[in-house]
């Protein structure tokens, strides 16, 4: 099949693009009420990071970037590690385990690239970045209330975040071989302890009010438990930083209604306060469609498009790492014109854009 295009790229108004087809920094400026503002972003790094990584990034720099050209801010990137995302996978009597990529090794394979994108964008940009890993994220004082707090109401969080199984997703590996059950069923929560079966060593347990740092989320939890502690130090004068979060736009709508906000304010948290959510257009194949990381991982899917386009280490490779600027330049457009901020596009839209810069 043959798709036949004028070449042209329309942006019809509509809703956020029509009420911020101007400006948008200053509307953000609004909220953002602290001196040094944290643009928080992040990666499952369990392969070179995919198109759409790559675009999330570069418009956190750029993001920044705007934010303190219009105003006094410091702003600086708070790139979030999440290791504990599925490696190897098992079946063991009947029940689905996991390894995660920090037990299994893997992450090592691809952080190198990550780090080295974030060198190359605060080398030629001036922000600086930081890196947190999930551990450290879950080590913090604000984590135990916001855990508790959940596992108080757990039936009904799991009810909505866990619709097919109804179990809360929380994990942790096993000390001794780093397999977990990947869907929390044979999970158990006694006093102030979460028991956890192996189907090798046996039972063990993680307090989850001194050893946080121990346990894992599905995404969904994940997403709720960050938001909720984001808006707390965002509301708290212990921190002279507020975070704002940047991620895809596949994130937003419906998700963000059900399983945040709603579950936010169920739990008692006032969701006028919430943290703020800059959502990344989506990059999407021919068909419209988001353009998917497993796909290509697993099952070889996208050959029909320019190799460099799938990933970082296709695209260093072929077209450099000045590639970077390339898709920062795309991106400062998006902000001197923010209704296109509100919008996805076909990675066929990024080739054509490509052909102008190099």
């Amino acid at each position: 099949m043959n798709i036949k295009t004028d070449g042209i790229v329309h942006h019809p108004l509509g809703g956020a693009s029509y009420m911020f087809e101007k400006e948008i920094i200053p509307y953000l400026l609004k909220q953002l009420t602290k001196d040094h503002i944290k643009i928080s972003v992040g990666a499952q790094v369990n392969s070179s990071p995919h198109f759409g990584t790559l675009i999330t990034i570069a418009l956190s720099y750029e993001l920044a970037l705007q934010l303190e050209k219009k105003s006094n801010k410091k702003a600086s990137i708070l790139y979030e590690i999440i290791e504990t995302v599925p490696g190897e996978e098992s079946t063991i009597n009947g029940l689905k385990y996991q390894k995660i990529l920090e037990a299994s090794g893997e992450i090592n394979k691809y952080l190198d690239e990550y780090i080295e994108i974030l060198n190359h964008y605060s080398k030629i940009t001036g922000i600086e970045y930081e890196i947190r890993y999930q551990s450290e994220f879950n080590n913090s004082k604000e984590i135990y209330p916001i855990i508790k707090n959940i596992l108080n109401h757990r039936e009904f969080i799991s009810s909505r975040l866990d619709p097919k199984y109804n179990n809360l997703r929380v994990r942790s590996s096993c000390p001794k071989c780093g397999l977990t059950d990947k869907h929390s069923v044979k999970n158990e929560y006694i006093g102030d302890y979460i028991y956890f079966m192996c189907p090798v060593h046996g039972k063990y347990r993680v307090n989850f009010i001194t050893e946080t740092h121990k346990l894992e989320y599905n995404s969904p939890l994940r997403n709720l438990i960050r938001g909720i502690f984001y808006s707390t130090v965002n509301n708290s004068d212990d921190y002279d930083y507020q975070i704002l979060r940047v991620t895809g736009s596949d994130y937003a709508g419906f998700y963000q209604e059900e399983m945040r906000y709603k579950l936010a304010s169920h739990l008692g948290y006032d969701v006028s306060k919430m943290s703020f959510i800059f959502y990344a257009p989506l990059i999407m194949d021919w068909s419209g469609a988001k353009m998917s990381k497993s796909l290509y991982v697993k099952k070889g899917a996208y050959n029909d498009i320019p190799q460099e386009f799938i990933n970082y280490h296709l695209l260093k490779n072929i077209r450099g790492i000045e590639s970077l600027n390339t898709i920062l330049k795309i991106v400062e457009t998006w902000f001197e014109n923010p209704y296109m901020l509100f919008r996805n596009y076909t990675i066929y839209y990024f080739i054509k854009e490509f052909q102008k810069y190099e």
